[in-house]
């Protein structure tokens, strides 16, 4: 972070002269390790030259290339437009080979008049000319090769990238409309729970209903996948004051939390509808049993939901399992699961593993 607020610091004018001194410097280079070859090759032969014409040599072939090279990648971008492609490339080939050679003999004449030196042999001659073509054909191939593998790979780089937005766009929809789900299957559950409570004991529909509104509040307001435990524990809570207004002293409910988990993360309101489906269908009459606990194991998350009894038989666990499910799959992927399993004793439990990771606020 702190290196891209100083790159963007920096004023343009002020990069691009940095580009074009390491662009120069790099050019003097590879002129300077090519006149060393030929020098070392002369005098591995016996046949020892001067190194400073071979320097000039090498550096002005060099500096002559480099001046042509943006025209060049310009060049070859522009001629993946036209028809008759093998034409343009001889026709603009020809062009920058006949500028560059020029422009190569032009700087060895002046240099090697500067320095006192005989340039007879840098003549413009037709020769001159051709004995240039081979070597530029070869580095005019090798670039427009290189240009063409490397469009190629970022045009995929832009293709996987957009395509990995589009699944996380996707995702993050499904899993949107999922967490959206909870909240009229919840209200639909509790109103017509308040609707039977409604003419026989109207203070215990009407305290539901204060608490309803209270939980709402909480869920509708909340726009994040995930929060932590902690905050998973309070409109756990919340939910349970509704159903001990229903039904009394018939709900043994009983939710065990460690304070050392509160800070893991969890699927917003991921208990709730496990929590649901216990109490309606996992117990007889007025009598309900639910135990909620959460543990951690090793990078693992796990938390149980019992019910008294009835749970597996009755197949209102569909919504709420199929909801969890799914929210686990889109989030964690397979390193989180729900499963329902039958008690030896009776009744059911739920259980939910995910990735035990802690909550960190944005």
């Amino acid at each position: 972070m702190a290196m891209e607020q100083g790159d963007a610091a920096v004023p343009p004018s002020v990069r691009r002269r940095y580009a074009l001194a390491l662009w120069i410097v790099l050019l003097v280079a590879i002129g300077a390790m090519r006149a060393l070859n030929r020098y070392l090759v002369g005098v591995a032969y016996h046949h020892v030259a001067p190194i400073a014409p071979l320097l000039m040599e090498e550096l002005t072939g060099a500096l002559s290339f480099g001046a042509f090279l943006p025209l060049v990648f310009y060049a070859l971008r522009w001629l993946r437009t036209r028809s008759w492609r093998l034409l343009w490339h001889a026709a603009v080939f020809g062009g920058l080979s006949v500028a560059q050679t020029s422009l190569m003999i032009a700087l060895r004449v002046l240099v090697f008049g500067w320095a006192g030196l005989p340039a007879d042999d840098y003549a413009p001659t037709l020769w001159r000319y051709l004995m240039e073509v081979p070597t530029q054909l070869f580095f005019y191939v090798l670039i427009a090769v290189g240009l063409w593998l490397f469009d190629r790979y970022q045009a995929s780089r832009v293709r996987e990238l957009r395509a990995a937005q589009l699944e996380s766009a996707l995702s993050e929809a499904r899993l949107e409309a999922l967490r959206l789900q909870l909240n009229p299957h919840f209200l639909f559950n509790t109103l017509n729970a308040v609707s039977e409570l409604m003419y026989d004991r109207p203070a215990v529909a009407d305290e539901m209903l204060s608490r309803i509104g209270a939980l709402l509040r909480a869920t509708l307001s909340a726009g994040a996948q995930e929060h932590r435990l902690a905050d998973e524990w309070k409109l756990l809570a919340l939910y349970m004051d509704i159903q001990r207004a229903r039904f009394g002293e018939g709900l043994d409910a009983d939710v065990r939390g460690d304070a050392a988990l509160d800070d893991l993360r969890i699927p917003f309101l991921l208990l709730q509808p496990l929590v649901e489906n216990a109490i309606e269908h996992g117990g007889q009459g007025d009598h309900r049993l639910v135990r909620v606990e959460a543990s951690r194991e090793a990078d693992r998350l796990t938390l149980r939901v019992r019910d008294g009894g009835g749970g597996v038989a009755r197949a209102g666990h569909g919504i709420g399992l199929g909801n969890v499910g799914a929210r686990l799959r889109h989030l964690y992927g397979d390193d989180a699961g729900v499963k329902l399993e039958p008690m030896p004793e009776g009744g059911s439990v739920v259980t939910v593993w995910l990735p035990a990771r802690r909550w960190e606020a944005a």
